[in-house]
């Protein structure tokens, strides 16, 4: 049993480095592990040695290992890498910045004390007696909602009875109007009789 997955690791570093090939590979468990190590070593080796942009690759990368390896100090690197006179370039285009920086730090210990002030130190107290409020306040807003729905409908209601209303009396105008103008006829007619 391969209980650490070395058996899967291995099958599959021979599948990059031998491609289809890998089949020819046997792969019963009477090949130990290191044998199989061993001739995939070899086969690393023969690829390596056949194909020139690899050995390009590993040449040029020998050579920029320290640049590469994200384990060395960068620290370490621009001590190699820049001259001082680039250094000191470096420190007087930050000038600018440096001073904001120190304008920055000085102004925060200004207000140092704000922050230290006795009433932060009872917030400690304070909290546990904000846990019921913020359950009440939850409670509030939930009943502000309901209330804020009944006073909707509410208003909707009121509109709707008034657009009734209002509908109502414009006919009973028109009816009244016409009544008025048939009446208003009649008496004419009789005057002139």
């Amino acid at each position: 049993m391969d209980e650490h997955g070395f058996e899967a690791r291995l099958r599959h570093l021979e599948h990059i480095v031998t491609g289809q090939a890998a089949s020819a590979i046997p792969r019963t468990t009477k090949t130990s592990i290191l044998k199989r190590i061993d001739a995939l070593k070899k086969e690393l080796n023969t690829v390596y040695k056949t194909n020139k942009s690899i050995k390009e690759f590993i040449e040029r990368y020998d050579g920029h290992v320290k640049l590469l390896d994200p384990a060395d100090s960068t620290l370490a690197m621009e001590r190699e890498l820049l001259t001082p006179e680039t250094k000191l370039e470096l420190v007087l285009a930050a000038c600018d910045d440096l001073e904001q920086f120190a304008a920055q730090v000085r102004q925060v210990k200004s207000l140092e004390h704000v922050v230290s002030g006795s009433e932060y130190d009872a917030l400690e107290t304070l909290g546990p007696q904000l846990a019921p409020l913020e359950a009440r306040h939850a409670e509030q807003t939930k009943q502000l909602e309901e209330i804020t729905k009944k006073i909707s409908q509410a208003m909707d209601n009121y509109n709707g009875i008034v657009n009734t209303l209002s509908e109502i009396f414009i006919s009973w105008d028109d009816i009244l109007s016409t009544m008025e103008t048939h009446v208003t006829a009649l008496e004419r007619q009789r005057a002139a009789k």
